[in-house]
């Protein structure tokens, strides 16, 4: 029998059944279906298939969304659709499957097959849109996320509904019932009730008790009334689930995905069919019952909607049409906060450091064609295509590798997308952060978290698994994460520069083995250093030669004299060779090619493939007044970059020599940039002044500060967290700090400037460097007022926190010097009001006052210089009289713990011999032989146990010591550990906060951080392989959730269950 065929503006109904067996459940309950409708054409933009029918009086079309799309997005692109193709549309239902909110305790019993209606309540519409909430939490914000209600008609239809089901038995039960005599398939395929037996409730508080509930005498779905929370998170944690309920209110009875991204495009009413918890115990079983059921429910609300009162009704894409805009704008907004919110989630768990400051000012050398002859040739069109997908670019000191890295990783970002990714580092000499293997590996994580949403769930779920952040992934379980989130992409290109400003190049070489050996096929990696002989090796162990890649001076050559002639035409030193002036004394620019074609000729002559060489003779090029000089310049010009340093230390002003000498000593030898505020400071400072800082003897501009040492230093500018930009003072380039740390100083001055050469060897000597820089932080910190607060103390003294943050690490270079040793003890014994700034800037105790100073004044001085490896300090303060060896520091330990934590054995043996307790603690934290262990200094572990150290002693972060090499793969010592009869068994102390435990037993910590050998011999001295801990999980669990794939089939050989 032909099925009828309507013309489309006779569809007066829409109805969104997103997912496909909520289509079928809706399609199931039309009265009648028709085919599609007369001359139908919708516009190209509406890619959604529909089908059409009656239910009553009421003709309806019915959309679902694309397979695998959920969330409020997908759901309000088939609305808009809908509406476009179909324009006669009064109202519309959304319906499908939910998770159920219940309460039974609070009056909120819902089952698996209830249904839930979206009622209005208060100013809200019926429907919250929870991600809105999420995003402003963070704000305490008062603002509700409340969405527009459901149409007059709908409401009044729900209204005698509701009346009719008080006085009659529902009619949607028998439209059940109806619909699967209709299609007898329907049953078979799960649209029936799943049983009671299958319907369970757990506990938030505890995931593993379920409950009780009184039996129902009927399988009839019950109706809830209430606020629908909706948004694009997949609920499968009541954590989570909880944490926006109790943003959201009471009121709320079911979660979903799609009503959000309707309500303010579609007026719609909402019916959910129940189908899980939102928790962990989520599953499918009930999902085709839930939404045939409210596709029943959905039926029979239609049958109180008058048809004429439907006609009255405006039309949906009217209402659409006034309000979308804003609304689209205000979801954009929402999603944006949200994803923003969990990437600095992301970014503060992890803290990489932000290399875009070093590709930006690689950016700035780079001048048309830079780099032209390796982005041809054959070699890179080759690692592009996969051909070749490893390549290390290796060059001399200063011959523009950055600068090529840089055109590379610009002309790789002009071609990237959703499925094609860019990602970079830079190692940096300048800045200790940028030099460690874990930093880089952090950096290439959250680049790849920001570019490409499929791979987040790697990362998340690490960031879960660490306590949602609470403490930080071992390398191994962050390596492995970045691995697996590599499978993600279409294709990933990495760019490494300067491996050989990595100050871990023989891990760095075996992570990238490993990484090229495991990796993802549509990976792609390029690096580059200098040949040295430790790269070179580790690379040939994997890499063939022909994906070596050198650096040629022709090459480069070309790439200089472009760079060349871009600062002849462009830098203001240059302009006298590019104006003359005309007869009527006016200046004429126009460029004088004989004279820069001389530049040019005399510099490439001897250039041999350096950029950084080029750029320090143009440098001093810029000064030449007039031809003569400028051509006695290009004579005498240095052979080498070493040679080039010393005439530009000779060039300088003797009344500059000691300012440049102390800003030299600093970049040399800093833990990280200085600001220009803190490098302008450390010229002022005087130790020998009284007092040795005064604000006024600042420079009036301080970038004149490039002045002191031009061409071997430069500004960079940073932007901070807060979006300032902050210009920072560095080293030019890694080769002047090499040259400044050498012993060839005095030997490459010229003879007539032999003693400037001495001075600046002397200065730069790192024990006479650090001596310096230890005594200008001491004096600086005795200069601000201990009264005022640290926020005034740091606005008014630019280089406070650095001297308070860093002067012990450079006093441990420096502690051979007496007076500077004398220094250092006088600052703590004598000098009260440094010694107040000092604690205040590093905030080391916040409970601290000067009641309490008088009690324990040598306890933080003893434990900081334990902790720094200050060991002649450490001497001296223990023959005071009256010092307490085993005394605390609050929140932080005993000098002990401190030494032991950092792997200062002399110091360790020192406070051993004058009494030191090996097993004092306090609170259960602090215990030396467990922070030891987890640090993996054995010779200490060893002091420790022949001191008679309790092999089983508990810390509340690390467990056992036995726990904390395990967790971190420190084989050694596990054996060491196990000889002296650690418990292998011992699981962590009950009334410990498992937010700050880091693992379970032994077994669990080693299964987890995948360390093959240590969960082997464990299992050989009889580790338990199935322990309960209800917080950890089982060691079988720990591995597969960490990827170890191999611990995993150990663990299953060996019974794990």
């Amino acid at each position: 029998m032909a099925q009828p065929k309507l013309e489309a503006d006779l569809y007066t109904v829409g109805w969104v059944a997103p997912l496909p067996f909520e289509r079928a459940a809706a399609t199931a309950m039309l009265d009648e279906t028709h085919d599609e409708p007369l001359g139908f054409e919708r516009p190209h933009t509406d890619a959604n298939s529909y089908t059409w029918g009656r239910i009553g009086d009421h003709n309806v079309v019915i959309t679902s969304g694309p397979a695998g799309k959920y969330g409020t997005t997908p759901a309000a692109a088939m609305a808009s659709s809908m509406l476009s193709s179909f324009p006669q549309i009064r109202v519309g239902l959304l319906v499908g499957i939910g998770a159920g909110i219940s309460r039974p305790e609070e009056g909120y019993d819902i089952r698996l097959g209830d249904i839930a209606v979206s009622q209005p309540h208060g100013h809200s519409g019926g429907v919250i849109q929870y991600d809105l909430f999420k995003a402003k939490l963070g704000n305490q914000r008062e603002d509700r996320a409340f969405l527009n209600s459901p149409p007059e008609v709908l409401l009044h239809a729900l209204s005698k509904l509701q009346a009719e089901h008080d006085l009659n038995e529902p009619k949607f039960p028998k439209y059940l019932e109806e619909a699967r005599t209709r299609h007898p398939r329907l049953a078979k395929r799960g649209y029936a009730h799943q049983g009671f037996e299958n319907d369970r409730l757990f506990k938030t508080t505890n995931p593993n008790e379920e409950v009780q509930r009184e039996q129902r005498d009927s399988t009839e779905p019950e109706i809830h009334y209430g606020i629908i929370a909706s948004g694009n998170t997949l609920f499968k944690d009541a954590a989570y689930r909880d944490e926006i309920l109790e943003n959201i209110g009471n009121d709320c009875i079911c979660l979903e995905m799609e009503a959000a991204g309707l309500m303010n495009h579609f007026p719609c009413i909402v019916v959910r069919g129940i189908s899980d918890y939102g928790d962990s115990q989520k599953n499918d079983q009930w999902q085709h019952y839930a939404a045939i059921t409210a596709a029943a429910y959905a039926k029979e609300l239609l049958g109180y909607v008058p048809s004429r009162d439907l006609q009255k009704t405006r039309k949906a894409i009217e209402i659409l049409e006034n309000i979308s805009r804003d609304v689209s704008d205000i979801r954009s907004g929402v999603e944006c906060l949200n994803q923003d919110n969990q990437l600095d989630k992301i970014r503060k768990w992890l803290s990489p450091p932000d290399t875009s400051t070093n590709l930006h000012k690689a950016q700035k050398s780079c001048h048309k064609g830079t780099g032209s002859w390796f982005l041809q040739g054959t070699l890179f069109k080759e690692w592009m295509s996969g051909a070749c997908p490893y390549l290390w670019l290796h060059g001399i000191p200063g011959c523009g590798k950055t600068v090529l890295s840089s055109t590379i990783i610009t002309h790789l970002n002009r071609q990237c997308n959703s499925s094609h990714v860019v990602l970079d580092f830079f190692f940096d000499f300048t800045d200790t952060n940028k030099q460690l293997l874990h930093k880089l590996v952090s950096s290439l994580v959250v680049q790849l978290y920001s570019k490409c949403e499929n791979s987040r769930k790697e990362l998340d779920k690490l960031h879960s698994s660490c306590h949602d952040g609470g403490r930080q992934p071992t390398d191994e379980s962050l390596f492995a994460t970045f691995q697996r989130m590599l499978g993600y992409v279409g294709r990933v290109q990495i760019v490494i520069d300067a491996l050989d400003e990595c100050a871990e190049r023989t891990d760095l070489l075996l992570w990238m083995k490993n990484l090229a050996s495991v990796g993802p096929a549509n990976l792609h990696l390029l690096v580059t250093s200098r040949r040295e002989e430790d790269i070179e090796s580790g690379l040939r162990r994997w890499l063939p030669d022909s994906n070596f890649v050198s650096i040629q001076q022709d090459a480069v050559n070309n790439d200089i004299r472009e760079y060349i002639w871009g600062r002849l035409e462009n830098d203001d030193g240059f302009e006298r060779w590019r104006s003359n002036v005309d007869d009527q004394g006016f200046k004429r620019r126009r460029l004088n090619p004989s004279v820069f074609d001389e530049i040019v000729d005399g510099l490439m002559e001897k250039v041999n493939g350096m950029f950084r060489w080029a750029a320090c003779q143009l440098d001093v090029l810029q000064k030449c007044l007039d031809l003569q000089m400028l051509r006695e310049a290009l004579k005498s010009l240095p052979k080498t970059l070493y040679e080039t340093y010393a005439r530009i230390l000779a060039g300088i002003d003797e009344q500059y020599q000691k300012r440049a000498i102390k800003i030299l000593q600093f970049l040399a030898y800093s833990k990280r940039p200085l600001t220009i505020q803190e490098a302008v400071d450390v010229v002022a400072v005087n130790p020998s002044r009284k007092p040795p800082f005064d604000p006024d003897t600042r420079m009036p501009e301080p970038r004149d500060i490039l002045k002191l040492c031009p061409s071997l230093v430069c500004l960079v500018e940073r932007q901070t967290k807060g979006k300032i930009i902050l210009p920072e003072l560095q080293l030019a380039h890694f080769s002047v700090q090499q040259y400044l740390k050498s012993e060839k100083i005095e030997t490459t001055f010229p003879e007539k400037s032999i003693e400037i050469g001495m001075l600046f060897q002397q200065g730069m000597n790192e024990c006479n460097a650090s001596v310096s820089i230890t005594r200008i932080c001491l004096a600086y910190l005795s200069c601000p007022d201990d009264q005022v607060s640290k926020e005034e103390i740091e606005t008014r003294f630019s280089l406070a926190r650095y001297s308070a943050m860093y002067w012990m690490d450079h006093a441990k270079s420096a502690e051979s010097d007496e007076d500077t040793q004398e220094r250092i003890l006088n600052f703590f014994l004598q000098q009260k009001q440094a010694y107040t700034v000092w604690r205040k800037l590093c905030d080391l105790d916040p409970h601290w006052n000067e009641e309490s100073e008088r009690n324990i004044n040598l306890t933080i001085p003893l434990y900081h210089a334990s902790l720094n490896g200050l060991q002649h300090t450490v001497e001296q303060l223990l023959q005071v009289k009256g010092i307490n060896v085993n005394a605390q520091q609050f929140n932080h330990g005993t000098a002990l713990y401190a030494a032991s934590q950092k792997g200062h054995k002399h110091i360790v043996q020192l406070l051993l011999q004058h009494g030191a307790d090996v097993n004092v603690h306090y609170w259960d934290d602090y215990i030396a032989l467990p922070a030891a262990s987890d640090s993996g200094h054995m010779a200490i572990v060893q002091l420790l146990l022949q001191h008679s150290a309790d092999v089983n002693a508990q810390h509340t972060g690390y467990g056992t010591a036995l726990q904390a090499a395990s967790y971190s793969g420190h084989m050694e010592i596990v054996q060491l550990l196990l000889q002296h009869s650690a418990d292998v068994n011992a699981g962590v102390n009950a009334d410990f906060n498992p937010e700050i435990r880091k693992y379970g037993t032994a077994l669990q910590a080693a299964s987890y951080s995948g360390h093959m050998e240590i969960v082997q011999l464990l299992l050989q001295h009889g580790a338990d392989v199935n322990p309960q801990d209800m917080i950890h999980g089982s060691p079988l669990k720990a591995a597969s959730c960490s990827g170890h794939i191999g611990i995993v089939q150990l663990l299953l050989e060996k019974g794990a269950n």
